[in-house]
């Protein structure tokens, strides 16, 4: 990889790639072995041209300078600043159908793009908490899509092999978090747009419930469905950033106020076994499902098979029927103008909602 290895960046001054989690970062910065300029930087240094179509749109160098070195003065002035700020100095990223107060918002149609003046409200709290927004990410076209390749802008490479699928509809944003281009960033998963990229890119891909992170501010595609994701490099990132997106937004129809608590895990549980699988030949999946199972059961659990055929009939519905009413509701008046300017597959798919 140009700039050292997948989910690092090059350090100049040691000549060695370094970890992006969340973290390693906050761990340097309080022992003061890097800071929140040092760190963007070197990404702002670093090539990686065979991925540079994961970005939509850049925020200006000297910005984000401005803000590593704003973020770096309320530490001098107030010591306790990184206990009230838990993402302080962390780069990330977000997907072009998610508000950036005066960037465009294209959801990877050119001719829909158009600039908020304000900020959705998962970006406002995850910059309230101290973060850098590097950039917003490519995607299929609308979050119409699971392969990462409905986009004017190119279609996403894989994170590890370019002649692969990156994954979508999220794919910028899982490719620049598995490229170490950012520690973490923010999706959108309706059926997966937000863990299928994940997964093919060997990351984690977190889908809050329903309502968690509030959903203002961002372009819908099934808005009873849609949900904020995070993409992260460890389960313990992508749960810092929930913590710090989450919350009850009176702005958001949708929004929740939801516990985030558990008990802990009981010696002994019962665990749903769909009765109907199906790997189309992926033994490779097979194999990780079963591994799975066996953890469960190792842990305690007990498999109890159930018929899963209605959810399968339910999921059939989202490109056949009332959801794909709901991407056409949320464009339909840009739609019934320009639908020659969307892509041709994305085009299709939503012209079955008439």
């Amino acid at each position: 990889a140009s700039v050292g290895i997948l989910n690092g960046i090059q350090d100049a001054t040691r000549g060695k790639a370094v970890s992006m989690t969340i973290s390693s970062l906050l761990a340097d910065y309080r022992l003061g072995k890097r800071t929140p300029t040092a760190v963007v930087e070197s990404l702002l240094a670093a090539e990686d041209a065979a991925w540079a179509c994961a970005w939509i749109c850049k925020v200006a160098p000297d910005a984000i300078l401005r803000r590593a070195r704003q973020l770096e003065q309320m530490l001098r002035d107030d010591p306790r600043a990184m206990a009230r700020l838990p993402l302080y100095g962390i780069p990330f990223a977000v997907k072009d159908n998610i508000d950036v107060a005066g960037m465009p918002t294209t959801a990877a149609c050119p001719a829909f793009s158009y600039v908020p003046e304000r900020s959705a409200t998962v970006v406002e709290k995850i910059e309230a908490a101290g973060a850098i927004l590097i950039g917003k990410t490519n995607m299929d076209q609308f979050a119409t899509g699971l392969v990462g390749t409905r986009s004017p802008y190119g279609a996403v490479p894989n994170a590890f092999r370019p002649e692969y699928i990156s994954g979508g509809s999220s794919s910028g944003s899982a490719v620049t978090v598995a490229r170490g281009k950012v520690s973490f960033s923010l999706g959108t998963d309706t059926a997966g747009s937000g863990r299928v990229p994940a997964g093919l890119n060997n990351i984690v891909g977190l889908k809050p419930s329903r309502g968690l992170i509030s959903a203002r501010g961002v372009l819908p595609a099934c808005q009873s469905l849609d949900c904020v994701s995070v993409f992260a490099l460890t389960v313990p990132d992508a749960v810092a950033v929930l913590n710090a997106a989450r919350g009850h937004d009176p702005g958001d129809p949708w929004s929740r106020d939801l516990k985030l608590s558990a008990p802990p895990l009981p010696e002994r549980f019962t665990f749903a076994l769909p009765e109907q699988l199906e790997f189309h030949g992926d033994a490779h999946a097979l194999h990780a499902f079963n591994e799975a199972v066996d953890r469960l059961e190792g842990l305690g659990g007990k498999a109890v098979r159930i018929d899963f055929s209605l959810y399968l009939e339910v999921a059939a519905l989202l490109y056949e029927g009332p959801w794909v009413a709901e991407r056409l509701a949320a464009i339909r008046p840009f739609f019934e103008k320009h639908a020659d300017q969307v892509h041709p597959v994305v085009r299709k798919i939503i012209e079955g909602a008439a």
